[in-house]
């Protein structure tokens, strides 16, 4: 159980009353890189507060071949779903980065919801934010490059991650991107020559971040305006 002010901003923002009845009911659990942490159509039986590392939502096709939604770190939540009162889970949720989360098993989670006003108006603030992303991350992808789509992605980590390095493979940057692995090379050679990032071994070093801005679309810029408007508190 946690023993101070949580760094997840949802939790940390709310009215220290309101957070003492909620951190007894929290388990600090461990966010292991690849662990899958729900299952679409699977029913819902915990929800994840991120305090540090980043949880992937991803669509699952029948080919096997997935598809990212949208990310999530200590700003928000996992799952939306649960925000919005669903027995189930829509997509997967999967730990694309390690670190930690606080985690709440979903009854406890209701009665908080339906107990503590400020905590549900918080966590319906997110969950605009959240869709906000969605939305925004459907059009990136349909009317963007491949370099521009993984300048974007690359800066929402390193806004989600505690330093200028994180672990990050190509086969699963690749995956996110719902492109093919070759694509993702040659792109993170493009930044790499540009001296923009550094690219070595699974581990990438963001370099330049205004260069790699500049070489971004303006999604994430968009995306990043969504949070900072219906950020808790």
């Amino acid at each position: 159980m946690p023993t101070s002010k949580p760094s997840n901003r949802i939790l940390a923002a709310l009215p220290p009353r309101e957070w003492k009845q909620i951190e007894p009911l929290c388990q600090q659990i461990e966010l292991i890189n690849g662990r899958e942490l729900t299952e679409g159509g699977e029913p819902l039986t915990q929800v994840y507060f991120p305090e540090s590392g980043i949880i992937s939502t991803v669509s699952v096709f029948e080919s096997g071949e997935v598809a990212e939604i949208a990310t999530t770190g200590r700003e928000g939540m996992v799952s939306v779903a649960a925000i919005l009162g669903a027995d189930r889970d829509l997509h997967r949720s999967i730990v694309q980065m390690p670190g930690s989360a606080l985690m709440i098993d979903i009854q406890s989670f209701r009665r908080l919801q339906r107990e503590l006003p400020a905590f549900q108006a918080a966590l319906l603030t997110y969950s605009r934010a959240f869709l906000g992303q969605v939305m925004q991350s459907v059009a990136c992808n349909g009317a963007h490059s491949v370099e521009e789509r993984c300048a974007r992605w690359l800066l929402m980590a390193h806004d989600r991650s505690d330093g200028d390095t994180f672990l990050l493979t190509q086969e699963f940057l690749a995956q996110m991107l719902a492109v093919s692995r070759p694509a993702v090379n040659l792109v993170a050679r493009t930044l790499q020559q540009a001296g923009l990032i550094r690219y070595h071994r699974g581990e990438i070093t963001i370099l330049d971040r205004q260069g790699l801005e500049e070489v971004c679309c303006e999604c994430y810029g968009q995306i990043r305006q969504q949070y900072e408007q219906h950020q808790p508190g």
